[in-house]
């Protein structure tokens, strides 16, 4: 039996997640799903951004490279919404991480990166890991 994401509080994490391929979209969403998460799944960084304008969540996955607004455009945003929106913790997943990482620039707007793809163990640490 698999072991179930929870909020401190108990109730299940909301999560807003932000990638382009189509692919990768329904099965990270479905993974996340099986843990015990609700998940909203969006496009690029532009629909994140609205989504999370209007709705509380409890984490943000985005993809780092997205069409229309990127990852990092999008946590700037976000960051800059204020009040709650402004707190809830932004993850990036990079296929690109490592030379990412070289820069040190995800420290500025995220508050965790992963590389991509994610395997389900190691997705599901970092998210026990930030909803702590």
């Amino acid at each position: 039996m698999q072991t179930q994401l929870k909020c401190p509080d108990g109730s299940r994490p909301r999560i807003l997640f932000a990638e382009d391929s189509d692919t990768v979209r329904l099965i990270t969403a479905a993974l996340l799903r099986r843990m015990g998460c609700d998940v909203d799944a969006v496009e690029h960084g532009e629909e994140a951004l609205d989504l999370a304008s209007r709705q509380a969540y409890d984490l943000v996955l985005l993809d780092i490279e997205m069409p229309v607004m990127d990852g990092m455009i999008a946590a700037r945003e976000i960051r800059a919404l204020g009040g709650g929106a402004a707190r809830t913790p932004l993850m990036a997943l990079s296929a690109y991480l490592a030379d990412w990482h070289k820069g040190g620039h995800w420290h500025e707007c995220f508050d965790m990166a992963l590389p991509k793809p994610a395997g389900r163990s190691e997705l599901q640490l970092a998210i026990q890991k930030i909803l702590r």
